[in-house]
């Protein structure tokens, strides 16, 4: 019997990490977390979970996905005033926190767009930092199969964001 308590203690903020950094909002991220955590409970009723970590980290990488693909919002690109000046500081200037943003919500865009598959590989290797050896493992995959789904995940965002371009920690609309 699993201890939910001391689970979501331990787990919750690395499923909330996950979340929130997929979706970029704290309402999206709480929703993604519920479901994670209502998703886990259903599945450790029906098997055992062997590796609760690595199982949480999967459902919230598909249920961010999820909600990407729902939501599918306009977005413009800004660009920032050349003659601006920026005082020192060891926080980034508050365009390029914009322009961080804009990026970030570039790419859940261009994720909600290809296939959940392959999306989910993306997420777990590059955001989440899983090797491919835990990936296959925990999608049942072969790894190098999980090797061609990230190649193609990067292609097809390549090609999704090739309009965006960034010059000297500025975005610009490339045409």
């Amino acid at each position: 019997m699993v201890n939910w308590k001391s689970t979501i203690e331990e787990h919750g903020p690395r499923v909330w990490s996950i979340a929130y950094r997929l979706l970029g909002n704290e309402a999206d991220a709480s929703d993604c977390f519920q479901e994670v955590f209502v998703t886990a409970v259903q599945t450790s009723r029906k098997k055992k979970i062997r590796n609760m970590e690595a199982f949480l980290s999967l459902i919230a990488t598909q249920r961010g996905v999820d909600l990407l693909r729902k939501r599918r919002p306009n977005f413009r690109l800004y660009r920032t005033k050349d003659d601006c000046q920026t005082l020192e500081s060891t926080e980034p200037p508050p365009q390029i926190k914009v322009q961080w943003q804009e990026l970030s919500e570039q790419l859940r865009t261009a994720l909600a767009k290809i296939p959940q598959q392959e999306a989910e590989v993306f997420c777990l290797r590059i955001l989440n930092e899983f090797s491919y050896r835990q990936i296959a493992k925990e999608m049942n995959l072969n790894e190098n199969y999980v090797g061609v789904l990230i190649n193609r995940a990067r292609q097809k965002l390549q090609e999704l964001l090739k309009n965006v371009v960034v010059e000297y920690g500025r975005e610009v609309a490339h045409e």
